[in-house]
């Protein structure tokens, strides 16, 4: 396998560009308008589709999944579809090369079958791999960290027509774990996975006062832990999973966000009902561990239609010290009883470890998550967003992101130094877009 290890004392290095790749047609001695989609089968696809944006002045943008809750993918310039560029290109004992268009889900059925898995991963399967690296895609568990932590190294194409193959422990590497697409187009991941293993998930209801009172003991104690709260019921649904040995016959977990929880959010908000059955949330699944942390399997279309219908609902997930979590928590639950009807689903909670990628919401500290659903009427935004910027909140990049500028640069304190190798990298904004300018990235 080609990569090199991890931990090697090299730092960047350039890979020359293969000969043969096709160039921008030039004409009347201006350099002809680049074609505005590009579907990426090689990394040569992408390098010619680079290229020609650069020469002409214009942008270029990789879309995996396209199932941002924002405009992070979104440009006006070339559009590069991975969807085709999504093979496995090397396995040695423990250590895999994935092409960045490759769903989650994909590359988690590979390693399974060769007796392998990421140690955590984000809940939809249908993320491509670069597009969840690049937004800093997290699981729920305070013993690993994002997506990123699992890499080892990546090739980056460059807006000055190089492949750079960045090792963990560079600096490059550290800018590029979570970087939005702006300092390239991630063409390959290498990561570092662990032998399979199986999970055994227990669900179950308990108030909110109890889930507050054995948040920082239950979040330690198993591997995985994550809930979904539903305010107005006060109630929190739990669900905490640990390795187990194969079951004889896999069960298969239910998900945070789904029908029941959904009506049951509802009814509390509209018509008052306080309490429900505890009954109804004890369950358990044992499945492999990738069935276990990415039950969503949606398509990516899925995730845009319901965008396209919801135009007025927003995602947002705020991301704040998880040493702090127990206030925040208490005081958020004092601020939405003046905002009952703002929400629209039930608030996903969990946490991760923290980790060094300079834009990572888990830079330098163990992190808590707080996923909420809701409309933008009323200025309720606004108000949110005074809330969780007094707490020093920062934000997961791939969703709806309900904080200032202003405040975001204040929140990460590598945030110059991750610009600083933006210009070096693409002077000329050959990756930027309108979302990535807004805050100054």
């Amino acid at each position: 396998m080609s990569a090199r290890p991890s931990g090697s004392g090299s730092a960047e290095h350039a890979i020359p560009v293969p000969v043969g790749l096709p160039v921008p047609e030039v004409r009347g001695g201006r350099t002809a308008r680049p074609p505005r989609h590009v579907r990426v089968r090689e990394e040569r696809d992408i390098l010619a589709a680079v290229r020609a944006a650069r020469d002409a002045g214009s942008t270029v943008r990789a879309l995996g999944s396209a199932g941002s809750k924002n405009d992070c993918f979104r440009t006006g310039g070339t559009t590069l579809h991975l969807d085709r560029y999504d093979r496995v290109l090397a396995i040695d004992g423990t250590r895999v090369v994935v092409q960045g268009g490759m769903t989650v889900g994909a590359l988690n059925a590979v390693l399974g079958r060769h007796g392998l898995a990421l140690p955590t991963h984000g809940e939809w399967a249908g993320a491509t791999v670069a597009g969840a690296v690049a937004t800093g895609t997290h699981g729920g568990s305070l013993r690993h960290g994002i997506l990123p932590s699992s890499i080892a190294a990546l090739r980056l194409v460059t807006a000055d027509g190089r492949v750079l193959e960045l090792n963990r422990g560079s600096e490059l590497f550290e800018h590029a774990g979570v970087s939005l697409g702006t300092l390239g187009v991630i063409s390959t991941v290498t990561f570092d996975c662990v032998t399979r293993f199986h999970l055994e998930l227990v669900m179950r209801a308990v108030p909110f006062d109890r889930y507050l009172r054995d948040l920082d003991v239950e979040s330690r104690r198993h591997e995985f832990y994550s809930a979904v709260w539903i305010p107005t019921a006060r109630r929190v649904i739990t669900f905490a999973a640990d390795r187990t040995d194969p079951p004889a016959t896999p069960v298969r977990r239910r998900e945070r966000f789904c029908g029941t929880t959904f009506v049951l959010s509802l009814l509390s908000r509209r018509l008052g009902l306080h309490a429900f059955p505890d009954r109804w949330f004890r369950h358990a699944a044992v499945d492999a561990c990738e069935h276990i942390l990415s039950p969503i399997r949606d398509r990516s279309h899925r995730v845009q239609l319901f965008r396209l219908l919801s135009s007025d609902w927003k995602a947002a997930e705020f991301a704040v010290p998880a040493a702090g979590a127990v206030e925040t928590l208490s005081a958020l639950d004092a601020f939405l009883a003046g905002h009952r009807h703002a929400l629209t689903n039930p608030i996903g909670l969990r946490a991760s470890a923290g980790d060094g990628f300079s834009l990572s919401p888990c830079y330098g500290q163990e992190t808590f998550w707080i996923d909420l659903f809701f409309t933008g009427q009323n200025g309720f935004a606004t108000t949110l967003r005074g809330l969780f910027e007094d707490l020093g909140a920062r934000c997961h990049w791939g969703k709806h992101v309900a904080l200032s500028p202003e405040h975001l640069q204040r929140q990460y304190p590598r945030w110059d130094a991750f610009r600083a190798a933006r210009r070096a990298l693409d002077p000329a904004g050959v990756f930027a877009n309108p979302f990535t300018r807004r805050f100054g990235l």
